[in-house]
């Protein structure tokens, strides 16, 4: 190719305006070469407007792929944290399932330990009242006896005598 070929297309510059308009854009450097290539292409005339997806455009598509790629990961890792706080709320959970199952037990345990000891006092409480019923029942007939024999003392031992049974009874 000559260089008369690559000046058929008008350039602009100094009042004059070129048939097509040019943008600056910035593209990464893994792409530089396919771009730098397209624009030669272009400019030799192997390029047209109306012409099937080209490079460029398959690599924009690409691009797109990729972004979506990278949009459905993010989502699969937000949805991996939230199915991770999940699990550590149910084993925190069950932690405290535990826990306070084991809690139910000790208590159940206190409970029947502070029953039975109820019972052993109320048991001692029942055996020392008989007891004292007992020994009330035998004092009372002893000083019952001491009011009927005719050889007490005078009045006094007498009415003694009869304010400790009232009070026994």
């Amino acid at each position: 190719m000559t260089t008369n070929e690559i000046t058929v297309k008008p350039k602009g510059g100094r009042g004059k305006r070129a048939d097509y308009n040019t943008v600056q854009v910035r593209c990464p450097e893994p792409v530089k070469t396919a771009v730098v290539n397209l624009i030669d292409q272009w400019r030799l005339g192997g390029i047209q407007q109306s012409e099937q997806p080209t490079e460029l455009m398959e690599l924009q598509a690409e691009i797109e792929a990729l972004k979506q790629l990278n949009k459905n990961l993010n989502t699969t890792i937000e949805e991996l944290r939230k199915r991770n706080q999940e699990l550590d709320n149910t084993l925190e959970i069950n932690t405290l399932k535990a826990e306070l199952t084991e809690c139910k037990l000790n208590l159940n345990t206190s409970i029947e330990t502070i029953e039975q000891i109820n019972l052993n006092t109320s048991i001692e409480t029942t055996e020392l009242s008989n007891l004292n019923t007992g020994i009330a029942q035998q004092i009372k007939d002893i000083l019952e006896d001491a009011l009927t024999l005719r050889a007490n003392a005078g009045g006094r031992i007498k009415n003694a005598i009869r304010q400790v049974l009232t009070l026994l009874e």
